[in-house]
């Protein structure tokens, strides 16, 4: 879990620093994704990955 909260203050910085405020949505859109793959497991994010094909 110290990893994960490392990871996301790193990324947090390097977008203020760096100035590329684009990569927000795109970082939190995968946090949201994995934390949904977490809670609900992967079968229910496969089923919306194949109606998408």
């Amino acid at each position: 879990m110290k990893k994960l909260i490392y990871m996301f203050k790193e990324s947090i910085q390097l977008i203020k620093k760096h100035k590329v405020y684009f990569f927000a949505p795109i970082i939190l859109f995968l946090i949201f994704l994995g934390i949904l793959v977490f809670i609900l497991g992967p079968t229910a994010i496969m089923t919306f990955i194949y109606a998408g094909m």
